[in-house]
């Protein structure tokens, strides 16, 4: 493991899980840091991106989007669309996350890419997320051309908790595609480290129940505040609404990219997934990179493998 990688890990095991976390906790856990102090973190974007944010009508309510534009923009292009739903158990996370990928993407691939600061558990435990995920995705798929984008050229991105909403976006798409042939299908989607199955059944959740980085009880607390049980409304942990990996029908969704950790809980989320989307006839391809811990894609600076991991999305994105 790289010695930054390591520095990482220990200082991921001071941040506390309390039982029943207060507004304050949550709020501290999910601040955002300023723009300038997290690309001092992940390094400098490119120079020829515009960033802006607005508010995207969802189902009871609003949620923001940062929206990433190559720019100058050429008159009457229109580049592929990506959008990005970022991780954190569906507890924490914040556009800043994930802002050195989308930013590099954006950059390199000449695409537009949007961020979606879905609201999360406890307060909207799921289907909250996914459903804020779903109206976002077709809201922008309806509007991309006036982001410059091509409502034809779409795919969705996502880690841990984001690529589990990614997922479940793709099988949504593909239903509504079923029930519209109007509907251009996704592109692609493209997973980092998904989680697919939270009833963590996964082998690696057991090899690495004890860590790096998502140990089995901080994964187990991300399910209890994501999927609180014992209510008459309760989801359970295999309900493919939540679970992607138990969904009844995998054919005719989005081609798959796929990339896990081999250091990771969720490594074999992936693996397994990649499986039963090949079995199902979706081309997919999984990448396993050996020495990289959960979260790796989000920290070029501690991580060697989030350079390669952005090579794979851009060289896919700009292939025709």
């Amino acid at each position: 493991m790289h010695w930054r990688t390591r520095l990482f890990t220990r200082l991921s095991r001071m941040l506390p899980h309390p039982s029943e976390p207060t507004d304050r906790y949550l709020t501290w856990m999910r601040y955002e840091p300023p723009l300038v102090l997290s690309r001092i973190l992940s390094g400098p974007i490119g120079r020829r991106l515009r960033i802006t944010e607005r508010p995207v009508p969802v189902t009871g309510g609003a949620v923001t989007v940062r929206i990433y534009q190559p720019w100058p923009r050429e008159p009457h292009s229109q580049l592929p669309l990506v959008i990005n739903f970022h991780g954190g158990g569906f507890v924490f996370g914040n556009l800043s996350q994930t802002d050195w990928l989308c930013c590099r993407v954006a950059d390199r691939a000449r695409a537009v890419v949007v961020s979606v600061a879905y609201r999360m558990a406890p307060e909207h435990p799921a289907p909250g997320p996914f459903q804020d995920a779903w109206d976002s995705t077709r809201w922008l798929i309806e509007h991309a051309a006036a982001l410059g984008a091509d409502p034809a050229d779409v795919s969705v991105m996502g880690a841990s908790a984001g690529g589990n909403l990614a997922a479940l976006v793709a099988l949504a798409h593909r239903d509504a595609c079923r029930q519209d042939p109007q509907l251009q299908p996704l592109r692609h989607q493209i997973l980092l480290y998904p989680a697919t199955d939270l009833t963590l059944g996964s082998p690696s959740v057991a090899e690495f129940a004890a860590g790096p980085i998502v140990t089995r009880p901080v994964l187990e607390w991300y399910g209890q505040h994501y999927l609180p049980q014992g209510r008459p409304d309760s989801i359970g942990y295999d309900d493919p609404r939540v679970s992607p990996l138990h969904h009844p029908d995998h054919t005719d969704v989005a081609p798959a990219l796929i990339m896990v950790a081999g250091l990771d809980g969720l490594r074999d989320d992936g693996i397994r997934y990649g499986d039963i989307l090949t079995a199902a006839g979706v081309e997919t391809r999984v990448i396993n990179f050996a020495d990289a811990i959960h979260g790796f894609a989000s920290m070029p600076l501690f991580s060697p493998s989030a350079r390669d991991a952005l090579d794979e999305i851009v060289t896919l994105i700009r292939t025709p």
